[in-house]
């Protein structure tokens, strides 16, 4: 019983030091370093799809297609959700950050998807240089949401 109680003791013991031995400044390795340097990076110029018909697949491809020629660069990214109705067919919203540039309900034929999403493309990116530059020059007795 003694030696048993006295084991426990020493375990005891050797769990308090165990802090003790552990290193008190960790060097990440080079790889760790890039990795969290990668994930911090800005991804720019993607064309993010929420689409559920054919219609707003139809749509959502012109619109890409339309918008890599736009935006070469690929400095904006923008966000296409469509919202399917019965009634009303499928509503589509485009969004560039937190702002709606453009709502739009599609037509039932197909045939003429590809068109329209090259207007709204060329659209959304006229209303996006038109924001950046009302930002940049705005009055300074209004604030941003009082535009």
């Amino acid at each position: 019983m003694n030696s048993k109680h006295l084991t426990w003791v020493v375990i005891f013991l050797l769990c308090l030091d165990i802090p003790a031995f552990a290193e008190t400044h960790v060097t990440p390795s080079p790889d760790v370093t890039s990795t969290r340097l990668l994930n911090r990076a800005e991804v720019a110029g993607l064309v993010v799809g929420q689409t559920v018909t054919m219609n707003g697949r139809a749509f959502y491809d012109g619109f890409a297609s339309a918008w890599a020629e736009l935006d070469e660069a690929g400095r904006f990214n923008v966000s296409i959700l469509e919202r399917p109705t019965a009634r009303l067919g499928s509503q589509m919203f485009i969004d560039y950050g937190n702002k709606r540039m453009v709502q739009i309900a599609l037509p039932t034929n197909r045939s003429q998807i590809p068109d329209i999403s090259a207007g709204i493309a060329a659209q959304v990116y006229e209303g996006i240089l038109k924001y950046q530059v009302a930002q940049v020059l705005g009055e300074p007795d209004l604030a941003r949401d009082e535009l």
